[in-house]
């Protein structure tokens, strides 16, 4: 049988205003569809009740009561069989929303259901997920209900307590698969503590040896599996996270140039300008003055 083509669906379509990506969508009957599609946004799907099977590209895995898993925009993906399957679809774009991480960050769980699950379920042959149990999946479902209501809030300041419900949904989750068994995460723990301790200690003078030993890998492992899942290197995603922050202190607190290239771990403040250009794709003059 030959395979159907992917639909795309856009977020003009799937959102009221475009400016302001943040729907929740629900499914208490989802049925069975072998057409797979993407989308230009992110989804976070939390299953209510029953059961099914969820393909995602090639891969196919079974789904049940309390799954939570989240879908990068350019994956495709479909439910082939469902059995009374009832779910929950919050669609959001996280960049157009500019949400606030602050210390999130630095838990790793943050990293581990937002960052390299879904990068690792897109390379196929990954079918981990955090499984809630009913006492959770009760306050889950109350802060999406909370959200729901602002969402169709008119009131002034709806969409602001709506990212802000959003975000509480999002800390919520993090903390919960923090908790999860080591058995259960452990596919991703190492890299996303080591993303959490990049997170903290940014601005110390880190080498790829301190990395590999907090990631407990060898150098060569650590390479490699961190560019297959994160696209690239350690250092580089170092020296990206470096600039976003510095970013922050330049547009947040003012500071001088070459004060904020020390803040954040620049020994040469010429070297931080260049690699802020490469990143940012402006000066950091030109950035604060923007």
């Amino acid at each position: 049988m030959a395979n159907k083509p992917i639909r795309h669906l856009r977020g003009a379509t799937h959102f009221a205003d475009p400016h302001f990506p943040l729907r929740v969508m629900r499914l208490p009957q989802h049925g069975a569809s072998q057409q797979q599609h993407t989308h230009d946004f992110s989804e976070l799907v939390v299953i209510l009740a029953g059961h099914g099977r969820h393909q995602v590209g090639r891969e196919v895995y079974d789904i049940s009561t309390g799954d939570v898993f989240v879908l990068l925009g350019d994956v495709s993906h479909c439910y082939p069989e469902t059995n009374n399957l009832s779910l929950i679809n919050i669609l959001y774009d996280p960049v157009t929303l500019r949400l606030p991480r602050a210390d999130l960050g630095a838990v790793p769980g943050y990293h581990a259901l937002f960052e390299l699950e879904p990068r690792l379920r897109r390379r196929g042959h990954f079918q981990n997920r955090l499984k809630l149990g009913m006492a959770e999946l009760g306050e889950l479902a109350r802060l999406i209900a909370e959200l729901e209501a602002e969402l169709r809030s008119r009131m002034p300041g709806a969409r602001f307590l709506a990212i802000a419900h959003l975000m509480r949904i999002i800390g919520f989750l993090t903390r919960a698969y923090s908790q999860m068994p080591v058995a259960q995460r452990r596919p991703v723990s190492q890299l996303s503590e080591l993303l959490g301790y990049m997170e903290q200690h940014y601005a110390e003078p880190l080498t790829i040896r301190d990395l590999a030993r907090v990631a407990r890998m060898s150098e060569t492992s650590l390479f490699r599996q961190f560019r297959q899942i994160m696209e690239r290197s350690p250092m580089d995603y170092l020296i990206r996270l470096r600039i976003h922050k510095a970013a922050q202190l330049l547009r947040r607190d003012q500071m001088r140039v070459k004060e904020a290239s020390e803040a954040v771990g620049f020994s040469d403040s010429n070297y931080f300008s260049r690699q802020f250009r490469h990143v940012m794709g402006v000066s950091p003059r030109q950035y604060q003055r923007q």
